[in-house]
């Protein structure tokens, strides 16, 4: 396989502080995070097999390298990869994004990489068995924050952002089968625990990824963002042109004063008793569910969600618009 001691893969819902949780693991100096850049789980993999045939590798490196180049203005040194994977006995999907990784990412003192994406819990199990050693963390956050939040940042038109809802239910469903699964390379972490105590869950964070050593993770200063520029809340609430410091602990409860009643009952609805399992507390004097249901209007995305859940009982994994489209590249 590649270079690195470890790797790791960062997701959760949008708007879920998953951002910041790549922030304050990315003050460990042998740990190197990213966030969305190369994304292999969503735009590699089991789009080029048989990914073991050279013509096959290099189509996937040169798609690789192209989006890096367009999306992020980052090259990708293809010939040199090209050289490790003709030499390696046989090319799979997990040491082809290790490769890059290393390649892009990885400087002394790191040599463990970490990438933050969204949307892609289901797909854990399909990173750890494709990695040598891989790990994933699960960020979870309360429902209704992230409703808020992603009304407020979607670019996609209403009712499109009620699906936040359905999201959340179905990373809550998969981090408990993680959960009881027992597997240890597998992290579920909540939000509002980690802008509560950041020190303590960083700690935890590095001690999951097998990292020794205590370092400050509060001081901002040094923080970069997906495009290697001084980091910036990217929060729903805090326009970037807001030079004061983004207060982390007020976007916990934030939602109580920005959700809709009609919006709290079919959040509460859709998800309440997996919101209750992961410690949330249900709130009183919300609107009747079928006032929640009805903000879904005539829209086919929503209402198919709908009907899934109500067959099922199961949320979904998806985004509003296709994030493989570079039409829809504002943040996938």
């Amino acid at each position: 396989m590649g270079r690195s001691a470890s790797q790791t893969l960062i997701t959760g819902v949008y708007r879920t502080g998953s951002e910041y949780i790549a922030q304050i693991a990315g003050c460990h100096p042998q740990l190197a995070v990213s966030m969305y850049g190369v994304n292999a789980l969503r735009f590699v993999y089991g789009r080029f097999d048989p990914i073991e045939r050279p013509e096959r590798y290099r189509a996937a490196l040169e798609a690789i390298a192209e989006r890096m180049r367009s999306r992020y203005q980052r090259e990708v040194p293809v010939g040199a990869l090209l050289q490790r994977l003709d030499a390696a006995k046989r090319v799979t999907y997990g040491l082809l994004y290790d490769e890059v990784m290393c390649e892009i990412f990885l400087n002394p003192p790191a040599r463990h990489w970490a990438e933050k994406n969204q949307l892609l819990w289901r797909e854990i199990p399909q990173f750890l068995e494709s990695m040598p050693d891989g790990r994933a963390i699960l960020v979870l956050r309360d429902p209704r924050s992230v409703l808020v939040s992603f009304k407020k940042y979607t670019y996609a038109p209403p009712p499109a952002y009620l699906g936040a809802a359905f999201n959340c239910l179905d990373a809550m469903q998969h981090a408990e089968r993680y959960r009881k699964a027992g597997d240890s390379r597998v992290l579920v972490l909540r939000y509002e625990d980690a802008a509560s105590e950041p020190q303590a869950w960083a700690e935890r964070i590095w001690s999951h990824l097998r990292l020794e050593g205590r370092y400050e993770v509060t001081d901002r200063g040094n923080w970069k963002d997906a495009y290697g520029k001084p980091w910036h809340a990217n929060s729903s609430f805090h326009a970037a042109a807001d030079a004061r410091p983004f207060d982390i602990r007020s976007s916990v409860d934030r939602w109580k004063k920005e959700i809709a009643p009609e919006e709290l009952a079919l959040t509460q609805a859709v998800g309440g008793e997996a919101m209750q399992s992961w410690g949330y507390t249900l709130a009183p004097g919300a609107a009747e569910v079928d006032a929640g249901l009805r903000l879904a209007g005539d829209d086919p995305l929503v209402n198919g969600y709908i009907r899934h859940w109500r067959a099922t009982g199961e949320g979904i994994e998806a985004f509003p618009t296709d994030p493989v489209d570079p039409k829809n590249w504002r943040n996938e």
